[in-house]
């Protein structure tokens, strides 16, 4: 069983939280009826219709194909994904399963006619036409011979509504005798892929046989099958009617022009037809199959240890809402659903024809969901429960047909509430990542010259290289990336990310770059001369190559916890006063400049550590009338907010943006890689706050080195990415779930034992190579032999930062030997799970008992400069 989902997140759907009094005003407004309910109003929409994350490979199909009215490239990608995963020839598009089910019942019904099915759904369209519908139990022949000669057709739902699957033998028989009898059989196989996960896991003669095998063989058993692409192929709508009946298929392609449209395209639209089928090859995946099993395990387990009564489901749970408000009577389900939606924004629909008595489905969204959510989803499912006793039925108002017709009048009830603490944002798309066997990945990194930088991605299970632009965007982001202009001018990007700028920061001056170390560069290049001291609290490699280049020296200010990995101070990046002070009175005496104080939130190389208020105060004060310049590197300066407000109680209920703004007061410009806090996957910039001569000096270097002054060399898109991204970082829900998870993988490594700089920082936890492999001389590289062994050993890709970083002395030619060794485990933000986190570290903690066998590592080649990206390394023999 997969410990963790079998994918990462690409792209995100940021939540709206919603206060009570908004829910419960918004079900006053729509008759307490909460189909009817926006769902941005909502907080979890417990659907599994049209509701899946799609794939990177289903988004990026979207923009395939030709759209033609007839013949569509995108029909024929269709066809060729059908056959090639049901067996079957002929296909006929439609809209969704109610689209094929009007055309099943505007061919095949006759007026007295008769329809049987083992679910309610087709009962209005067959009635429409003349028909009449018969609901069936699993003993359905009874009903054959009671209805012999006037049956127009049996539909059978293999999944029974979502929670009474249909019996593979029976459905063998019943081929047979409808073969016999001459009476068609439609298989709706919209849900086939749980079917075939039971199917496989209850009949041993089964279990060897494939996904696709099984399909196949499923398929076989009906005339024709019916398919709901919003399910098991995860698009958002679509379908088709398939068989191998070639006269079948003829009337199926003369009826459908007449409701659906063109026999080409039946209702969809061409990207339509190409993600459902990227979605039917994803969905025969035995990994994802394991996955969707999983989540409905975990979810229906949480509920039943509560004592909360329901039937597990394929994709869901059912809750037999009669037995838990016996006080409602008939509208159990309705007022059931409404109170959820009353107590925790969470919706739960009831969809089709209206009956008085009805479970109330709480389905889940295949890939969309995380376990924590689904955790606290129960959780508000089992506080509504714990209040059943002081739950009113709703009054229908009206006879509705359907329930989305309902109108209802309710007494509000003073119920206990559930506050959600998970991830605020849903997952919009995924993206597959690589399955390696310890074999492969020894491989890998072998010929990867043991250096992780230059492991091929799709060979990496988690990647913890780096959280530089790997964060999932939200949909809002790409939104803005999509109707960005692209000019070399002046576009609507620009301006769009100097008011974010301003905003954010509330800093005046903007130039934009590439990304940050193009920032650093043009920083150095104006402000530094030779000789200069460039003062900072602790190096990071890119800002250091940079002030040497330009001829500075740097000095490392930090404070001296910050070099001890198992001190608990709380603010480890602060730069000691005493040190800035001493260099400022040696740069007096020998007559030399300190050109500015590099100033770095949330110190990378520490280990993520953050830097006070005080400090930055502090610093602020004691530069200021010496006219030195406080340069930040506000790559995490949102973490570095998030931390200030969590450990220091006098900004302990501001907001993350306010602290934010008094953070930049204390400075007079900053670098940014956009990549990291911003969200965004490119772009950086350099911005001061009022010196109009020190902007006009970097504007003129953009030209030389990166670009147009209004764009630095980033697209319009990646721009407008980057304002968006602005606003996104200070929602304080989001960068404090940022922060519990990489303070979740500390905690997990503390415990068992293993070393890591303490406390946990905010971007990554450190792992202390020094103390992990003692036995490793320096000089023989044991933080990178540990970034390769976890590798190895997990599938997880971390990165060095020890002696290989830190280089070696131009003089003297030696390593630096730096007292940090350290491997980062980099988190990227919105991108993986608590599942994932917590594989991570049991495969770590594996690792660090038999950590005895390891040896170091030795050059085989080495760069003269960043030496960690390209060099390579073998085995100690």
């Amino acid at each position: 069983m997969l410990k963790n989902e079998p994918y990462k997140i690409k792209s995100v759907r940021n939540l709206n939280f919603m206060r009570t009094s908004e829910r419960r005003n918004n079900l006053r407004n729509v008759f307490f009826n909460i189909n009817h309910i926006t769902n941005s109003n909502i907080n979890f929409d417990m659907i599994s219709q049209g509701s899946s994350a799609m794939s990177q490979e289903q988004v990026s199909s979207l923009f395939l194909g030709d759209e033609a009215y007839a013949g569509a490239r995108n029909f024929n990608a269709l066809v060729r994904q059908v056959h090639e995963t049901f067996g079957l020839k002929y296909i006929c598009p439609i809209h969704n399963r109610y689209g094929g089910l009007k055309l099943l019942s505007s061919i095949m019904v006759t007026k007295d006619s008769v329809i049987g099915g083992n679910t309610d759904l087709p009962r209005p369209v067959v009635e429409y036409y003349g028909g009449n519908y018969e609901i069936f139990d699993d003993e359905i022949t009874d009903f054959i011979n009671r209805n012999k000669g006037n049956i127009s057709f049996i539909y059978l739902d293999l999944q029974g509504g979502g929670y009474a699957p249909f019996p593979y033998k029976k459905l063998k028989l019943l081929k047979r005798t409808a073969d016999d009898l001459g009476i068609k059989v439609i298989l709706d196989l919209s849900c086939i892929v749980e079917y075939v996960y039971q199917l496989k896991n209850k009949q041993d003669s089964l279990k060897d046989k494939s996904c696709s095998e099984l399909i196949k063989k499923i398929s076989e058993l009906g005339h024709s099958v019916l398919f709901d692409a919003g399910q098991d192929s995860m698009s958002n709508t679509g379908g088709f009617l398939a068989t191998n009946n070639i006269d079948e298929h003829e009337k199926y392609r003369n009826e459908v022009v007449v409701y659906e449209g063109l026999h080409t395209y039946g209702g969809m639209a061409g990207r339509t037809m190409e993600v459902i089928a990227v979605g039917l090859k994803e969905m025969t995946d035995g990994k994802l199959m394991d996955w969707i099993h999983h989540q409905v395990s975990l979810f229906s387990n949480w509920l039943e240890k509560a004592g909360v009564p329901l039937i597990k489901g394929c994709n869901g749970v059912f809750l037999k809402t009669s037995q838990i408000l016996p006080q409602a009577e008939k509208i159990a389900a309705s007022s059931f659903a409404a109170a959820l939606y009353l107590t925790s924004g969470v919706r739960a629909v009831l969809e089709g024809p209206f009956v008085e008595e009805a479970l109330l489905p709480i389905l889940i969204p295949r890939r969309a969901l995380m376990n924590t959510q689904l955790k606290e989803i129960a959780e508000a499912i089992i506080n509504v429960f714990q209040q059943k006793e002081n739950i009113p039925p709703l009054t229908l108002l009206n006879k509705p047909d359907f329930f989305s017709e309902a109108q209802y009048r309710w007494v509000v009830p003073n119920l206990e509430v559930y506050d959600f603490t998970c991830e605020p944002y849903l997952i919009h798309s995924i993206e597959h990542v690589g399955m390696k066997s310890r074999k492969e990945r020894k491989k890998a990194v072998i010929e990867a010259g043991y250096n992780t930088f230059l492991l091929k991605s799709e060979d990496v299970t988690i990647d913890f290289l780096t959280d530089s632009g790997t964060s999932a965007m939200s949909v809002n982001q790409w939104m803005s990336y999509l109707k960005a202009c692209e000019s070399t001018a002046a576009s609507d990007s620009y301006y769009d990310i100097l008011d974010s700028t301003k905003k954010i920061y509330g800093y005046k001056f903007l130039i934009l770059t590439h990304q940050g170390r193009s920032a650093e560069h043009i920083m150095s290049q104006i402000f530094i001369r030779k000789g200069d001291y460039v003062p900072g609290n602790m190096y990071f490699t890119t800002t250091k190559l940079h002030q040497e280049m330009a001829g500075g020296i740097f000095v490392d200010i930090i404070v001296d916890e910050a070099h001890k990995t198992d001190s608990d101070f709380l603010w480890k990046g602060n730069i000691d006063l005493k040190k800035l002070e001493a260099l400022y009175f040696k740069s007096q005496r020998e007559g030399k400049k300190i050109a500015y104080v590099s100033y770095e939130f949330n110190v990378n190389m520490a280990g993520g550590q953050p830097v006070s208020m005080d400090n930055i105060k502090e610093v602020y004060s004691f530069c200021k009338p010496k006219e030195i310049p406080v340069f930040f590197d506000a790559t995490r300066c949102a973490e570095n907010a998030c931390f200030i407000q969590r450990r220091d109680q006098n900004y302990a209920d501001f907001a993350v943006s306010d602290i934010l703004l008094e953070m930049f007061s204390y400075g007079d410009g900053a670098t940014i890689s956009s990549k990291k806090d911003m969200l965004s996957n490119l772009s950086g910039c350099l911005i001061f706050k009022d010196r109009q001569d020190w902007y006009e000096k970097a504007l003129k270097m953009l030209p030389l080195f990166e670009g147009s002054f209004f764009s630095g060399g980033t697209s319009a898109g990646d721009m407008a990415a980057h304002a968006q991204g602005l606003l996104e970082m200070v929602e304080d829900r989001y960068i404090n779930s940022r922060i519990s998870q990489t303070a979740y993988l500390g905690k997990l490594l503390r415990n068992a034992g293993i070393p890591i700089v303490l406390p946990p920082g905010g971007h990554a936890i450190f792992l202390d190579a020094k103390r992990f492999l003692p036995h490793i001389d320096q000089d023989q590289f044991p933080a990178q032999m540990l970034a390769s062994q976890i590798f190895i050993e997990t599938g997880v890709r971390a990165m060095e930062r020890g002696n290989v970083s830190k280089g070696r002395d131009p003089e003297t030619g030696k390593n630096y030997h730096p007292k940090l060794e350290l491997v980062r485990l980099t988190i990227p933000r919105r991108v993986y799970t608590q599942d994932h986190i917590k594989n991570v570290a049991e495969g770590i903690i594996n690792l660090y008992k038999k950590r005895e066998t390891i040896k170091g590592l030795r050059f085989t080649y080495e760069p003269k400069k960043l030496r960690f990206f390209q060099g390579r390394f073998e085995e100690v023999k």
